[in-house]
């Protein structure tokens, strides 16, 4: 059947068909593009499939055009790439120093800004995820710190959170059901309630704000608490969003599992 070109375009960008996807196509493949961000997105990163979205993105209603969600994913996208190796470790500074200017400017606005502060530790008690790139660093910093790292509690947890056939996280858990001394994530330090790998964190949790109280930060069995506020920064769901979809086939394996994975290739026994 003959597409209206008259017609609103399927996409959602509330354009009539022909000044959108019907103005833009890829010949070869009959596609239809947004635009050339999303034609780029699709044929260097997606390959057909859809973007892993993150924060705001999916979280908060917005009327965000279409256009333009593509054009800030494919210039993150290509930042990220473009710096090869260290990308990971230069890209937590990007996103540490984009909230530092965020914060700042909610002040002088007078907004509210985040109540998270040194020593909250609610955040600290789920499932976390992270880049292979990530649990990499991770490992490495760990090694050379003489961190150590629990994977006896790691697969103890591993058990309380459901991963479906492709052995990515569902969105499920029974975390809140295992042990208490098993929930609390391995490198928070319970002495002083700091995080033993702050320097090398993920980027999941340098992004996790509450807003004006940690009263209801803590998600039950993987079920956030209705009454809690997060701040949803769009800079860094932009900047996560392209990150997670170049890194698609591992940021549903969750820090626990790549990390075991980091010690598999090590001693090929330790999950026998």
């Amino acid at each position: 059947m003959k597409t209206d070109r008259n017609a609103i375009c399927p996409c959602g960008s509330g354009k009539k068909y022909k000044k959108c996807c019907g103005n833009h196509s890829d010949f070869k493949t009959g596609k239809r593009y947004v635009n050339e961000a999303h034609e780029w997105m699709d044929k260097n990163i997606l390959h057909g499939r859809y973007p892993d979205l993150y924060g705001f993105l999916i979280l908060v209603d917005h009327n965000i055009p279409a256009e333009e969600i593509w054009n800030q994913l494919q210039s993150w996208s290509e930042q990220y790439l473009e710096f090869g190796d260290n990308r990971t470790r230069i890209f937590h500074r990007i996103i540490d120093e984009a909230i530092d200017c965020q914060v700042e400017l909610d002040k002088q606005d007078g907004l509210h800004s985040c109540y998270c502060r040194k020593g909250c530790t609610n955040c600290c008690y789920q499932p976390v995820a992270c880049t292979d790139e990530e649990a990499q660093l991770i490992y490495s910093y760990c090694t050379k710190n003489k961190i150590h790292i629990d994977y006896e509690k790691l697969q103890r947890q591993h058990a309380y959170i459901e991963f479906d056939a492709n052995n990515n996280f569902s969105g499920r858990t029974t975390w809140n059901d295992q042990s208490e001394e098993d929930q609390p994530c391995i490198f928070l330090d319970k002495s002083d309630e700091t995080c033993t790998i702050w320097e090398v964190r993920p980027f999941v949790c340098r992004v996790h704000f509450a807003e004006q109280t940690d009263e209801y930060c803590k998600s039950n069995n993987g079920v956030p608490n209705p009454n809690a506020k997060g701040i949803h920064y769009p800079v860094c769901s932009y900047i996560l969003s392209a990150i997670f979809t170049i890194h698609h086939d591992s940021i549903g394996k969750l820090m626990g599992q790549l990390l075991l994975n980091q010690k598999f290739d090590e001693y090929p026994s330790i999950l026998k």
